[in-house]
């Protein structure tokens, strides 16, 4: 039997959070008997030691942080291990993996988990261009990304791709049905109506303009709640803003949790008030659990929800938008369960990890020079 692909997934963290969750999808999607998957990432997260227990090698590796060290370190990784394809995820890994791969003979392909270009300086986007150009494919885990990506360069003839981001529902189902939190675990009231949303806190995903659109849904929902899941460096300040709107005793924190997905059942309507997106694994599970959203209309939400008949979708950055398709949605059960079913539908039918993960494992097989018709060990 040939020897497996030796890939290195190059990630800029283990903690929770997309990326991660992407690779650890990938890890376990893929064929142990095609493919053989070390994780290069920095070490201490809860990612970590689930790489490890799915069977993926795991390096400690800096790539959130630039240095020629690290450089010289994945260089090692990739000759030690010989890596034939190096995959990268994120700003700093995505640099590393591409120079590694262009000094050791390897092919590159680089992931963009959601493209923040307002935040890029010219230089990073000029770096971006050259480099796409120089990797066998760069990944978009949107249409509507791709199309966002093409304008700014970052989406080159030939070699961008469109694979988009999946899960597995019937697991994110059975999950968020097993042990089930109880309101009182997370300081909600019975029978409150709860909005809810699980998010990096990060100014991308727009969760001070949730906390303002809560402010302003109180007034007409005064027993309404509202429970965020996640944690990161805005923290205190999004803390600070909802005891400035006056709704701090109102809002549940609920932090960073492996188990998020049992949070879910607890919401009565998803919220996602990001400003930009790749495609987020967070609303997918929402819906997939039969969640009934309400988005902004940015790429990646505008990929999954179809306005009005899986969700709503109101402007970014629109407190007032936001607050109002969330009251009309509290006060319409049975729309609410209309759009969530047909939400579910739409996450089974088109939004699979399955799916994803033979996508990717077809590019694999292509960047290391074997037609799909012709590779050995088809297996996903």
């Amino acid at each position: 039997m040939p020897a497996p692909l030796r890939v290195l997934e190059l990630l800029v963290s283990t903690e929770l959070g997309g990326g991660p969750a992407h690779v650890r999808d990938l890890v376990e999607g893929l064929s142990r008997e095609e493919f053989k998957i070390t994780v290069g990432a920095p070490g201490g997260g809860p990612y970590e030691a689930e790489f490890r227990a799915l069977g993926a090698d795991f390096e400690a590796v800096r790539a959130d942080r630039l240095s020629l060290r690290v450089l010289a370190r994945i260089i090692a990784i990739v000759r030690r291990r010989r890596v034939q394809i190096i995959h990268s995820h994120g700003k700093g890994a995505g640099l590393y993996g591409r120079v590694a791969a262009r000094l050791v003979g390897a092919a590159a392909i680089h992931t963009f988990h959601g493209i923040h270009h307002e935040a890029y300086p010219r230089l990073y986007l000029w770096l971006e261009r050259a480099l796409a150009r120089r990797s066998a494919a760069v990944i978009h885990v949107s249409e509507s990304q791709a199309r966002a990506a093409g304008p700014l360069g970052l989406a080159p003839a030939l070699r961008s791709r469109v694979i988009v981001n999946g899960i597995d529902p019937a697991g994110t189902q059975a999950a968020a049905a097993r042990a089930p939190l109880a309101r009182a675990d997370l300081g909600l009231e019975p029978g409150a109506p709860v909005l809810g949303t699980v998010a990096r806190f990060d100014p991308v995903k727009g969760l001070d303009v949730l906390l303002r659109a809560f402010a302003k849904l109180r007034v007409g929902v005064p027993d309404a709640r509202l429970l965020v899941v996640g944690d990161g460096p805005e923290a205190p300040r999004l803390r600070a803003v909802a005891r400035e709107l006056g709704v701090g005793g109102d809002v549940a924190f609920a932090g960073a949790r492996p188990d998020a997905v049992r949070c879910l059942p607890l919401m009565d309507v998803y919220v996602s008030a990001s400003r930009r997106e790749g495609l987020p694994l967070a609303l997918l599970e929402a819906m997939a659990c039969g969640r009934p959203v309400v988005a902004t209309r940015v790429p990646g939400h505008e990929d999954v929800v179809e306005d009005g008949r899986t969700g709503v979708l109101v402007a970014a950055d629109d407190p007032d938008a936001l607050a109002a398709a969330v009251a009309a949605l509290l006060a319409d059960a049975p729309r609410r369960a209309v759009l969530g079913a047909a939400g579910r539908l739409r996450v089974e039918s088109r939004f699979t990890r399955a799916r994803m993960v033979a996508e990717v494992a077809d590019l694999y097989r292509e960047a290391a020079g074997f037609p799909r018709e012709t590779a050995p060990g088809r297996g996903v």
